[in-house]
């Protein structure tokens, strides 16, 4: 007998399973503030160099992850006994982390001589990062839609989860600039230690929220023979061909590259524009955070209230996206911090509305195909995650390049400075802006329709 689709989930299995996205945060926004300028100031590795091992990684990464989402869902004989996505964060949890401490300790050559000996280091540790953030995020996400059947539980895991992104963005944000100093390599790499310890108590405490219920096992024995049936270009197909899913996705892509940008800017503007060392960058992302958590229980209310998904997205990515604005202008410490904290608002309406979307187009694909097949599609959602990677390492590279900017100085002119404000707001700002165009036009599941899509999932027993 199939779990029953309006069971309810405790409180304590909602924070367990959220832990997750606080842990993925944590090294996620020290991996993002530092891994730019460190590679490319401290340790000297041309930016053009690092842009080729995040494109050659790119490659790996188109077949990579959606292979992971098809290869996780196809039929398993531990299922019955683990689980289906259990084994999978256990088994990726501590290598992720102890890959990302390699990534900020390479050992010291010359940049220029042994520049391919570096990039071989870089490569080599960002691949098997990805491989294992990969395997974790995915089933991580996976089970989102397939556990938390509920609305209101959904709502609550949109609100918890981005509670401890925040509590995730402050640990991985504040707790490094503590320990970092600009130009001294060794203190990144004691950055690095000093976030793993962290990360792997955190991994523990993600470990209850993410067991599956017998109820659940049972469900995906019945499937198991149907799974078979399908076939990884199929999945892909119906993947691709979901609409509504293609231009959410659209929008985490744009959203994550005003994260990923924003991020590593911050960085930049600290040394480059505030002139300051890397503590003060500390007090900007404190700013973001008070921005979040004075308006992320209103936003929260608001959603409630308008029990209309679609509005609150388009709501959250027009506040986050113009608010990136006042970056390009702002002068002084407290100009920013200003900036930081109106774009925290914005933020928190996003957040609020991101998840409960999600899991709608799911739904919605579920019953197209009558199946369940969240692996293939947290696949393609990871893809275009790791893909903003790339267009931020290019955004870089290409700014840089046109600005003069110099890695090898601790003062930029003027235009480099632009440079900076460029790559910090104004291009993740034009592309979020089209991404949203295009989701106003696009996405069509109404409170209607995901009401339909829920008791067509009852009738399928799915």
């Amino acid at each position: 007998m199939v779990e029953n689709l309006e069971r309810k989930e405790s409180k304590s299995s909602i924070i367990s399973y959220c832990m997750a996205d606080l842990l993925i945060q944590t090294y996620g926004m020290a991996f993002g503030a530092f891994f730019f300028l460190f590679w490319e100031t401290e340790v000297g590795l041309n930016v053009w160099i690092i842009t080729i091992a995040y494109t050659i990684y790119a490659i790996w990464n188109a077949i990579n992850d959606p292979l992971i989402g098809y290869f996780v869902d196809r039929p398993k004989k531990f299922w019955k006994k683990w689980g289906k996505r259990f084994p999978w964060i256990m088994i990726s949890g501590i290598p992720t982390i102890l890959f990302f401490v390699g990534i900020f300790s390479p050992p010291n050559l010359n940049p220029i001589s042994d520049a391919w000996i570096l990039f071989t280091w870089l490569f080599f540790f960002l691949f098997f990062y990805e491989l294992f953030v990969s395997i974790f995020s995915l089933n991580h996400m996976a089970l989102f839609p397939d556990k938390f059947r509920v609305d209101s539980d959904r709502r609550k895991i949109g609100t918890t989860s981005r509670t401890f992104i925040l509590i995730g963005t402050a640990f991985g944000s504040i707790i490094p600039p503590l320990f970092i100093t600009y130009g001294d390599r060794q203190s990144y790499s004691n950055m690095a230690w000093i976030i793993a310890v962290i990360s792997i108590i955190m991994f523990f405490t993600v470990i209850p929220g993410h067991l599956e219920s017998k109820e659940m096992k049972e469900r995906y024995i019945e499937e198991q023979s149907e799974k078979e049936k399908v076939s990884f270009l199929h999945a892909f197909k119906i993947v691709l061909t979901s609409k509504n899913f293609v231009v959410v996705i659209l929008i985490f892509f744009a959203d994550g590259i005003i994260g990923l940008s924003l991020s590593a800017s911050i960085q930049y503007v600290t040394k480059y524009i505030l002139e300051e060392e890397a503590a003060v960058s500390i007090f900007l992302m404190v700013g973001f955070i008070i921005g979040v958590l004075v308006s992320i229980f209103f936003w929260l209310m608001l959603a409630q209230r308008m029990k209309n998904n679609r509005r609150m997205l388009i709501l959250g990515a027009f506040l986050n996206t113009i608010l990136l604005f006042p970056f390009m202008f702002v002068q002084g410490l407290m100009g920013f911090i200003l900036a930081a904290f109106l774009l925290g608002i914005g933020g928190g309406a996003l957040r609020v509305g991101q998840d409960p979307v999600l899991a709608d187009t799911i739904d919605e694909a579920t019953v197209r195909s009558g199946k369940h097949m969240e692996g293939a599609f947290m696949g393609v959602r990871i893809f275009f995650l790791r893909l903003g990677i790339i267009v931020q390492g290019f955004i870089f590279a290409i700014t840089h390049q046109l600005t003069g900017f110099d890695p090898n100085s601790n003062t930029q002119t003027e235009l480099a400075k632009l440079g900076i404000r460029i790559h910090t707001a104004l291009i993740p700002m034009i592309l979020t802006l089209i991404a949203l165009v295009i989701f106003i036009f696009v996405y069509d599941l109404t409170p209607e329709k995901t009401k339909e899509l829920k008791e067509k999932m009852k009738e399928l027993n799915l």
